[in-house]
């Protein structure tokens, strides 16, 4: 690749917008070029694509005829620059279906409606690092602390998705990097489910002391996040609840549960269920002594013969036998059974139809069995229609009933981000 010679360097840089299309479909993003130290590069947002990746900053580069290329969500775009009317033009190279690119330069955005500020959060022996994500157009009453899903990461507690669309409803939204990740203290590694739980006790013990004007303070439980949700309310309760794919079940019914539709999502033959259950069975009870660290091995073989290892995480396979009472089930082992009786707040679920690893029928039946009588109106479930444990519909091809058809890309269900705005509406945690 060579630089940008020739190219309108002062028509690129700046702001465009546009969509990726495919045949008559199209979905959104927006893209800043610009340059840095001698290179150029653009940052690309795609608020439809998963709250953890919505952004890229990636490199462009120009071959000899000055197109440009940088990697995309897609692949690599190929676009020609048209310099006296704005706009880039090209296609998605080795895109099955062909996939398209088209942008127009816009103005410069007007000043932000939003603050974003880091914080530092104490909690005993650590503290833990996060944005603030604050409206600036009004005054925020309601607060929403994130508590991510299961696995050691940080996080992109500065640009998550989930931030971006509540603070333009008025929401101020804490996003912070899980104990042991990024910038906060502690051991991810060790980390037990209460230790996680006391996390989101001092977010908000934190948000009380700095912010007076919360009234309501909430927690939106993504994944494994959703039983550290529920462990917090159980230790103090929040003013209401959003578990997105959250377990209602127990760590053990669960990890059963999701052994079963995992054999089923991946077509595995019915022969790996004895093994699989024993392994699974085995994460909960076995002694870390030198004969079931070698049977953990044994069935390890297995799995990768029978190809079921893919059902298992990082932290479900020992590293040595002192470790077997150290994997993430253990650590973790929590069952919210006992105290979905006794929530009185505004709950709101939201589980994804094709999701193997938290299934909705059994989650959802637990909750209406859970929930006290008296309670159970303020329970709202929903179920997303096609999406996977991610809340994420897959890129395909949708035939319709009268023989129309059309490209669905890639994208967060809507009807999560539906249903999400309109329960804090219904509670008037934010104006409708």
């Amino acid at each position: 690749m060579v630089q940008a010679q020739g190219i309108n360097t002062i028509a690129l840089s700046g702001y465009w917008e546009g969509a990726f299309i495919v045949a008559n479909t199209q979905q959104p993003i927006k893209i800043q070029f610009y340059q840095e130290e001698g290179n150029w590069k653009c940052l690309q947002i795609m608020e439809e694509w998963h709250p953890q990746f919505g952004e890229f900053l990636q490199a462009v580069t120009f071959d000899s005829t000055n197109r440009l290329k940088f990697s995309s969500g897609y692949g690599v775009a190929n676009v020609v620059l048209d310099p006296q009317n704005l706009e880039l033009i090209g296609s998605i190279e080795n895109s099955d279906p062909p996939m398209s690119i088209h942008l127009k330069k816009i103005p410069s955005p007007p000043p932000p409606d939003y603050e974003v500020s880091e914080l530092i959060i104490p909690n005993k022996e650590i503290e833990l690092y996060g944005h603030l994500h604050t409206p600036k157009f009004q005054k925020a009453k309601t607060a929403i602390i994130l508590a991510g899903g299961r696995g050691c990461y940080a996080g992109n507690t500065k640009f998550d998705l989930y931030a971006k669309i509540l603070r333009s409803y008025g929401v101020a939204v804490l996003a912070f990097q899980k104990r042991g990740n990024g910038k906060s203290g502690g051991d991810c590694g060790t980390a037990t489910i209460d230790e996680l739980a006391s996390d989101l006790q001092a977010c908000r013990e934190y948000l009380k002391a700095n912010m007076p004007e919360i009234e309501n303070f909430g927690i939106l439980g993504s994944s494994a996040g959703g039983w550290v949700m529920l462990r917090a309310h159980e230790m103090n309760p929040f003013d209401f609840l959003i578990g997105v794919v959250g377990p209602s079940t127990s760590v053990f019914d669960q990890q059963m549960q999701s052994m079963e539709y995992g054999i089923s999502y991946f077509g595995l033959k019915p022969d790996v269920k004895e093994p699989l259950l024993e392994y699974t069975r085995m994460m909960f009870k076995a002694r870390p002594n030198k004969r079931k660290w070698e049977r953990f091995q044994e069935l390890l073989l297995i799995a990768e013969e029978q190809d079921w290892k893919k059902l298992l995480e990082d932290t479900d396979i020992p590293q040595d036998q002192k470790d077997i009472r150290n994997l993430w089930v253990r650590r973790h082992n929590y069952d919210p059974v006992p105290m979905l009786r006794d929530i009185n707040v505004p709950y709101l679920a939201i589980y994804g139809e094709k999701d193997w690893v938290v299934p909705y029928k059994e989650n959802i039946a637990q909750l209406k069995a859970g929930f006290d009588q008296q309670h159970i109106q303020k329970l709202t479930t929903v179920i997303a229609p096609n999406a996977q444990h991610g809340t994420e519909v897959d890129a395909k091809n949708i035939v319709l009933e009268d023989a129309n058809s059309y490209w669905r890309f890639f994208r967060v269900s809507p009807a999560v981000t539906i249903a999400l705005i309109d329960f804090l509406k219904a509670y008037n945690f934010i104006p409708n």
